[in-house]
C-alpha cells in the first residue's frame, strides 16, 4: 500500500531537506580544500560536517514523528473578562534528548493572550476573552532544532479543546418578583425558598426566625440549632431573550448582543441565588431554550445557550416575533409564572396584547434598550445625550399606569445602569 504524505508536511521536509543539503556542500567543500591544501584539521572538519548534516535530519525527523501533543484548559467555561490558563504538554521526546523544542500555542481570535510560561517539556498560555462564544483551543506549532541551532522542522499538531466565553454578571440589590407560598398560594413579603414540609437535617443557629429553631436538637446539644429544609420556590422566572431586530440598527450588532445577553444572564443568576426555579428562552438566529430548574447545573446551561446566542433582523418589522412564541407555546410555559422580557423596543399595541394575557402571568417585566446598551457600574456617562423617538416617550408616560395593573415596565437608555430594573 503506497503512502502519500499531507501538502504542509511534504513542504516542511523540502524545506529541512534544503537546509541539510547546504551542510553536505560545506562539508564537500571543505573536504575539497583538504585535497588542495593537504590539511588534516580540514579533513576531520569536513567529516564531521559530513556526518552532522546526516545524522541530524534522521534523528530530528524520527524525533518529530514520534513527538505528541496534550492539550489541557483549566476552565471550559469562563466570563467573558475573565483570565484563563492552557497548558500544553510535549509527548514522546525523551528527557535526554539533545534536540531543542519550542512550542508556541495558536488561540484563535477574541481569545488575547496576556502571558506565557514555559515548564520542560510544555508550556502555560494564560488568556482572557472579549468575546462571547465557542472557541476551540489546542492548534500547536511545535518547532525541533539541534543542538547548534543549524537545522529546524516544524510540524502542526492539533488537539482540540472547546472554550465557552459566556456574558459578564451583574449583580441587582434587587427585584420585582411578586413570591407566594409554596403551602397555600398566598402572597409573602419575603421569599421562602424551603418547603418547610420537608425537614432535611440542621445548622448552628445564625438569625433565623424563631420558628427555625429545631428546639429538641438545641436543648439536646445546649446550643441552638435551626432547621434546614429542602429548596424550594413558589414562582418560576421565565427569561425571555428577544434579539430579533425589526431594522439595521444604528449600533454595532455584536456589542448589542453581549450587552443583552449580560442582563438574561444576571436576571438568571439573580433567580439562581434566591434558589428561583427558572428558565432561559432566546428568539435570535436560532431558538434557544433551556427548560425549567434550579441550581448551578442549569445555570451553567442557560450560560452557555447566551454564549450561542445572535440577533436576526426580521424581513417583517409588523411582526411580532415573542408575541407569536408567547401564543403558541403558552402551553409549555409554566402557569403563573414571571415573564422577565427583554428586547430592543415595543409598541404600545404589542403591550396591549400582553396585558391581554396577563392572566397567564403572576407579574410581567419588561426591560428595553432603544439604543441597545447601557452604562455599566462604575462606568462615566457619555458625554452626549440621545434623545427619545416619539414611541419611546409615549411608553415611558405609561409606566406608572402599566405597573398599577402589574407590568413593570423598564426603559434603560444609554447613560443608564441596570439598577433601573431594581427601582435604583
Amino acid at each position: 500500500m503506497k503512502r502519500y504524505l499531507p501538502p504542509s508536511m511534504l513542504v516542511q521536509r523540502e524545506g529541512y531537506f534544503r537546509t541539510a543539503s547546504r551542510g553536505l556542500t560545506l562539508g564537500a567543500g571543505l573536504a575539497v580544500l583538504w585535497l588542495i591544501l593537504g590539511s588534516h584539521a580540514l579533513f576531520f572538519t569536513a567529516c564531521a560536517v559530513i556526518l552532522y548534516s546526516v545524522v541530524l535530519p534522521i534523528v530530528m525527523m524520527r524525533s518529530i514523528d514520534a513527538a505528541g501533543v496534550s492539550v489541557l484548559v483549566k476552565r471550559q467555561l469562563v466570563m467573558m473578562g475573565k483570565p484563563d490558563m492552557v497548558s500544553v504538554n510535549l509527548t514522546g521526546t525523551g528527557a535526554r534528548s539533545p534536540l531543542r523544542y519550542d512550542i508556541t500555542l495558536c488561540l484563535p481570535p477574541y481569545l488575547v493572550k496576556k502571558h506565557e510560561r514555559h515548564a520542560h517539556p510544555g508550556l502555560m498560555v494564560f488568556f482572557e476573552a472579549n468575546r462571547r462564544g465557542e472557541y476551540q483551543v489546542g492548534e500547536t506549532i511545535v518547532t525541533v532544532q539541534d543542538p547548534l541551532g543549524v537545522f529546524s522542522l516544524t510540524r502542526i499538531f492539533s488537539s482540540l479543546q472547546r472554550v465557552t466565553v459566556f456574558p459578564r454578571l451583574l449583580s441587582f440589590p434587587q427585584l420585582r418578583i411578586a413570591l407566594t407560598s409554596p403551602l397555600d398560594g398566598q402572597r409573602v413579603r419575603y421569599a421562602p425558598n424551603v418547603d418547610t414540609s420537608q425537614l432535611t437535617g440542621t445548622h448552628p443557629y445564625d438569625g433565623e426566625p424563631m420558628n427555625r429553631i429545631h428546639w429538641k436538637v438545641s436543648a439536646h446539644t445546649g446550643a441552638l440549632y435551626a432547621k434546614d429544609f429542602s429548596p424550594s420556590a413558589s414562582k418560576t422566572i421565565v427569561i425571555l431573550l428577544n434579539l430579533t431586530l425589526r431594522h439595521t440598527p444604528i449600533f454595532d450588532t455584536d456589542a448589542f448582543e453581549d450587552y443583552m445577553c449580560t442582563v438574561a444572564g444576571s436576571v438568571a443568576n439573580y433567580a439562581g441565588d434566591a434558589h428561583l426555579p427558572f428558565g432561559l428562552i432566546v428568539l435570535g438566529k436560532e431558538q434557544l431554550n433551556s427548560g425549567y430548574g434550579t441550581g448551578s447545573a442549569h445555570l451553567v446551561k442557560c450560560l452557555s445557550l447566551l454564549a450561542r446566542a445572535q440577533s436576526v433582523i426580521e424581513p417583517d418589522p409588523a411582526k411580532a416575533v415573542f408575541l407569536d412564541y408567547l401564543q403558541t407555546r403558552r402551553f409549555a410555559i409554566p402557569p403563573r409564572s414571571q415573564l422577565f422580557l427583554i428586547q430592543q423596543e415595543m409598541t404600545e399595541n404589542e403591550i396591549g396584547t400582553l396585558l391581554r394575557m396577563r392572566a397567564q402571568f403572576s407579574r410581567l417585566s419588561i426591560a428595553l434598550f432603544p439604543q441597545g446598551s447601557f452604562r455599566h457600574y462604575g462606568e462615566h456617562k457619555t458625554p452626549y445625550f440621545m434623545q427619545d423617538y416619539l414611541q419611546i416617550e409615549r411608553l415611558r408616560s405609561a409606566q406608572k399606569v402599566l405597573r398599577d395593573a402589574g407590568v413593570d415596565l423598564s426603559i434603560i437608555g444609554l447613560n443608564d445602569t441596570l439598577g433601573v430594573l431594581s427601582g435604583v
